[in-house]
């Protein structure tokens, strides 16, 4: 017969297995800091928004150099580089 501590410990590693499979999907990449001031186009490679799971929406702008900088969707400098980014990947594809 199994004494109590075994039967402690793996109710224990059951219960909280049972838990990290259920815990709710956490997007990997959310901004919580915006840039206010606007970039130069010159210096923008390209761009993406955020998970929709995030608490505040945002655009991802990745510059040549390899940095990534949070900025609100609805500035207007913002869908500006975007519509001139989106251009430009589209004539590249042509």
């Amino acid at each position: 017969m199994l004494s109590t501590r075994p039967v402690l410990l793996l109710l224990l590693l059951l219960t909280f297995s049972q838990h990290c499979a259920t815990a709710p999907y956490s997007p990997s990449e959310c901004c919580f800091e915006f840039l206010k001031p606007a970039l130069r186009y010159e210096v923008l490679k390209d761009f993406y928004e955020t998970p929709k799971e995030c608490f505040s929406p945002g655009i991802v702008f990745e510059t040549k150099n390899g940095n990534k900088v949070c900025a609100k969707p609805n500035t207007p400098w913002v869908k500006k580089a975007m519509e001139k980014l989106l251009r430009k990947k589209r004539s590249h594809t042509s």
